[in-house]
């Protein structure tokens, strides 16, 4: 498969079709799709101990439409409760169900996987070469 002077953006895009694609088959036996799986690794990992949906947005990239259907469908599948801010009633905390939690550690396997095939190959120096250049791409054009 020829990819000489193929632009890195649309080499980028495919990798992501292409992952997706994977992680939602992977993903589909447990009721989730790659996006809430995203959503729901952000709620698992931040040290944040109040988590709203503003901070799902900016730690995601991505827009509030968007954030809102995520939520809306991760809580009604049972995997998120969002609660009425103490201090603010427009804004709603996030909080991880027990279900969310029965889920983490088949969810992060699959993910696992995935990322070992995606670096097949390559020496450990190659793929943390690879993760600090994919981070100064995803820096470069981010929104602040």
């Amino acid at each position: 498969m020829e990819r000489r002077g193929q632009p890195i953006g649309f080499m980028i895009k495919q990798i992501n079709n292409v992952y997706e694609k994977d992680l939602n088959e992977r993903l589909r036996t447990i009721g989730i799709t790659a996006s809430q799986c995203a959503v729901l690794d952000y709620l698992f990992h931040t040290s944040k101990e109040e988590v709203s949906q503003r901070d799902v947005e900016r730690a995601l990239n991505l827009k509030n439409p968007t954030v809102t259907g995520l939520l809306k469908r991760l809580d009604e599948k049972g995997y998120i409760l969002c609660v009425p801010n103490a201090n603010d009633k427009r804004k709603k905390n996030i909080y991880l169900t027990e279900k969310a939690y029965d889920i983490q550690r088949r969810m992060e396997n699959d993910r696992r996987k995935l990322d070992r095939e995606l670096t097949r190959g390559m020496t450990k120096r190659e793929v943390a070469a690879l993760r600090k250049n994919l981070e100064k791409l995803l820096y470069n054009i981010a929104d602040p």
